[in-house]
């Protein structure tokens, strides 16, 4: 009997961040092609929560989009874009005589997102404010359900969503297993925790007619749009236009390399262009580019943590092939430049090569999540960084101050350790530069009007200056060659 799989369905409403009427939607060609992808981001999101989860105790398989259930759905989403509010999906079942291939309609979502201020009324808002209701939160995360069908209609500067859930008939079985697992190990509704793919996690895609910005500026197509600061990118999530990630040093101030999110690499100064993954059909974003010790190669990193070596630089490994707690944002080589050690967002380390693992915060519950790391001069020790300026020092490095008590303009993206060792630097995405230890400080760009948020820096390590890259490939020379931009 396809009743064995509990039925929840509802309704959700996210408030509007701003009063005022609402503006109506702009009617251009690209209109079905923001739904699209808003829609795919919808179950990037959903889909990085449940792999969250996954376990051999706990097995939830990821869900595949059923064309049957998505024109259900996207039928649904635009009734309720044409009366102007939320009403539950209407619910097919199994029918009196389902056949084995038939899809059981079993449970569905319905919302509308805000119209109203950015961030949070795009679809990074619409997901969270799901997964923050137990009933709507189950239906997206029940083990049982493996076939998916989202609707979204853009009206009225708002999206109308609906996400109707089931499985095929003849999996009925299977189904039944592992919904007893995920009862068994998480309960019903299945805990709010992890959160993943929530507001701040990936580009979120708007509406025509909604506000991204505090000035009030509206998206008049609708689309993805960027955080200005970093946030962790959501395996599967559509890709919007490459931005640089970060930039390495090449030897003896000889120039410098930029690296963006399609993995493709610029060679500037006297670099030389060793290669990159541009034109490649990438697992997720590169989200780092790291020098190899001598200057002579690099790596680029991948939010997967695929790891792609150029040059001289070797590859000892990588989590391509892992199902990660969390993305990757950061990486750093040892001294010898026989190994490295990759971070993800929640702090958890992985060690490559001759890399020692000499902890991680992954079992911590962080006040932000992590964006970068460095290594000690000798190798022997590391420290993480979080988006608060916290700093977390493991094996023989030294803590030598943060700004994790501290109010900050922009949440930190990066970090660079000084060449001695004794000392290193923090960067926010508003260019501010903050230096503890023995790191000098050499400038900023806090107090410039940045075309984009700063992405990442490098230490020169030929003098104790340092370079910063902004998304949109400028970079900022401080006490540091400057030898052109991205």
């Amino acid at each position: 009997m396809v009743a064995v799989l509990t039925l929840v369905t509802g309704l959700l409403l996210v408030p509007s961040l701003a009063s005022g009427p609402a503006r109506p939607a702009d009617s251009g060609p690209s209109i079905g092609t923001v739904q699209t992808l808003y829609s795919q981001d919808l179950l990037a999101r959903i889909n990085a929560e449940r792999a969250a989860r996954n376990s051999g105790d706990q097995p939830i398989p990821p869900l595949s989009v059923d064309p049957g259930l998505a024109a259900a759905a996207q039928s649904w989403s635009a009734h309720l874009a044409s009366i102007g509010t939320v009403q539950d999906p209407n619910m097919a079942g199994c029918g009196p005589a389902p056949g084995p291939q038939q899809i059981c309609e079993l449970a569905g979502n319905s919302g509308s997102s805000g119209n109203g201020l950015w961030p949070g009324d795009g679809s990074d808002g619409m997901e969270a404010a799901y997964m923050s209701s137990p009933g709507h939160r189950q239906n997206m995360l029940n083990a049982g359900y493996d076939e998916v069908g989202i609707g979204v209609t853009c009206s009225g500067g708002q999206a109308w969503t609906v996400e109707v859930f089931g499985f095929a008939y003849g999996n009925l079985g299977p189904a039944e297993a592992r919904q007893s697992d995920q009862l068994a190990v998480a309960g019903d509704p299945v805990p709010a925790a992890p959160t993943v793919a929530g507001l701040q996690t990936g580009d979120p895609v708007y509406c025509p007619g909604q506000t991204v910005g505090p000035n009030g500026r509206t998206t008049s197509t609708g689309g993805q749009y960027a955080y200005p600061y970093a946030v962790p990118s959501v395996p599967g999530e559509p890709v919007a236009a490459p931005t640089a990630v970060g930039i390495a040093a090449a030897a003896g101030d000889q120039g410098y390399w930029v690296a963006k999110s399609d993995g493709s690499v610029t060679a500037l100064g006297s670099a030389t262009d060793f290669g990159s993954m541009a034109g490649q059909a990438l697992a997720a974003p590169v989200v780092q580019v790291v020098s190899a010790p001598d200057g002579h190669g690099y790596w680029l990193v991948g939010a997967d943590g695929g790891v792609f070596a150029f040059g001289d630089a070797a590859f000892f490994g990588s989590t391509g092939g892992l199902r990660l707690n969390a993305p990757i944002v950061g990486m750093t080589p040892t001294p010898s430049g026989h190994g490295y050690w990759l971070v993800g967002s929640d702090g958890g380390v992985f060690a490559f090569g001759d890399a020692a693992f000499y902890g991680s915060t992954g079992a911590l519950q962080l006040n932000a999540p992590m964006v970068g790391m460095a290594p000690t001069a000798d190798g022997h020790g590391y420290w993480l960084v979080g988006a608060d300026g916290g700093v977390f020092a493991f094996g023989d490095a030294a803590f030598y101050g943060s700004t994790g008590a501290l109010h900050l303009n922009a949440p930190m993206v990066g970090m660079a350790a000084d060449p001695t060792g004794t000392g290193y630097w923090l960067v926010g995405s508003d260019g501010g530069v903050f230096a503890f230890g023995d790191a000098p400080f050499q400038g900023s760009a806090g107090s410039l009007a940045l075309q984009a948020p700063i992405a990442g820096m490098a230490a020169d390590q030929s003098t104790d200056g340092y370079w910063l890259v902004g998304a949109d490939g400028g970079v900022f020379a401080f006490d540091a060659p400057f030898d052109g931009t991205g």
